[in-house]
């Protein structure tokens, strides 16, 4: 994961492939988000569930039973108790960033070499 940004163009996480020679980028763009948080792997001491489905190298997975969204709706007073909202997970080596959207991400990949785009959403 090589950075997170939260700005004018969106929400957005970019990441670089293991291998920096195959000059890809992948660009995960969320029209929308009612809330994300980025943490540090290493802080994250608790197990997960169903870890056996969390096999790398995935690099995102919907979240089921969120404790996560539970605790949005608790904390917005459940005013958003009837939106279809889904809990992303992406995760690196280094980096945890969660996810909440009504709205599923888009992926597009930057050629380095050549600077074209792919845009695969």
């Amino acid at each position: 994961m090589d950075a997170v940004h939260d700005d004018w163009e969106g929400f957005r996480i970019w990441f670089s492939l293991e291998n920096k020679n195959a000059g890809v980028v992948a660009i995960v763009k969320f029209e929308s988000v009612l809330l994300y948080t980025n943490s540090d792997e290493g802080y994250r001491l608790s197990g997960i569930k169903n870890i056996e489905q969390l096999k790398f190298p995935h690099l995102f997975w919907k979240v089921e039973e969120s404790e996560l969204l539970k605790e949005f709706h608790r904390q917005s007073e459940q005013i958003y108790e009837g939106w279809n909202i889904t809990h992303y997970a992406f995760l690196s080596a280094s980096d945890c960033v969660d996810v909440l959207s009504v709205n599923e991400p888009a992926f597009t990949y930057l050629l380095d070499g050549d600077n074209a785009w792919l845009k695969d959403s």
